[in-house]
């Protein structure tokens, strides 16, 4: 009887020894990958039609060529409890499951990438149309947020963080980069108690919440900032 419950005792860490492992050492691309480069596909679909705002010969850009132009909350849509950040937050909550896929088609919301789900978030649920893809939306919060930080500390709900590339779940792959090896990649919503929403990956399940920990996302975080009035305190 004892041999019997020692084998069963030796497989049952065996399995647990093997989980941890297989969580451990990530086969997930799109981690690795990000949304990096998927501007060059979406310039298929955007069209350089914007008019700039008043006379500006010399409008501020974002990486890709197109103007950056301020966005405010529809008037017409009130906020949630006072706060046009919920509004965001309970329309992000509504895709949670929705596909991942990089480089998905902006003008619907049957599969996401990181950066077309916040995009797709703030459009569906304030009118407020960000730029298409990570890179122009981070250029967009460093145009417009009131401030901009790199400490998580400062981070408020509703606002936008931006991460660079996944590198496996060792801290040390982070430190000591340097700006070159540090592009942005990935970004979510914050949704306050150290915890964000974003789309990942396929393998992780599209739309997900997270704790900031996940895959190492709080050694990989750039800068974050509020653009929704009510995200600055």
């Amino acid at each position: 009887m004892r041999k019997h419950t020692t084998i069963i005792l030796l497989l049952s860490l065996t399995l647990l020894s093997s989980c941890g492992a297989a969580d451990t050492a990530v086969d997930d691309p799109d981690l690795y990958f990000g949304d990096i480069g998927v501007e060059r596909q979406l310039l298929t679909y955007r069209v350089k039609s914007f008019v700039t705002q008043g006379k500006d010969a010399n409008p501020l850009l974002d990486p890709n060529g197109f103007p950056l132009i301020k966005q405010l909350p529809n008037p017409a849509i009130r906020p949630i409890r006072g706060s046009y950040v919920e509004n965001a937050i309970q329309t992000a909550r509504s895709y949670m499951g929705t596909p991942y896929e990089y480089g998905s088609d902006r003008r619907e919301p049957s599969t996401f990438d990181c950066s077309d789900f916040t995009r797709w978030v703030l459009l569906s649920s304030l009118g407020m149309d960000l730029p298409w893809d990570a890179r122009s939306q981070a250029a967009y919060v460093k145009a417009f947020a009131p401030k901009t930080y790199t400490s998580l500390r400062r981070a408020r709900r509703g606002d936008l963080l931006f991460f660079t590339s996944y590198r496996g779940e060792d801290p040390a792959s982070y430190k000591g980069l340097k700006p070159s090896e540090k592009p942005i990649t990935h970004m979510a919503i914050y949704m306050g108690n150290g915890k964000i929403i974003h789309s990942a990956s396929k393998k992780s399940g599209g739309v997900r919440i997270d704790k900031i920990t996940w895959r190492q996302l709080n050694h990989r975080f750039l800068f974050g900032g509020g653009i929704i009035p009510g995200t600055q305190t």
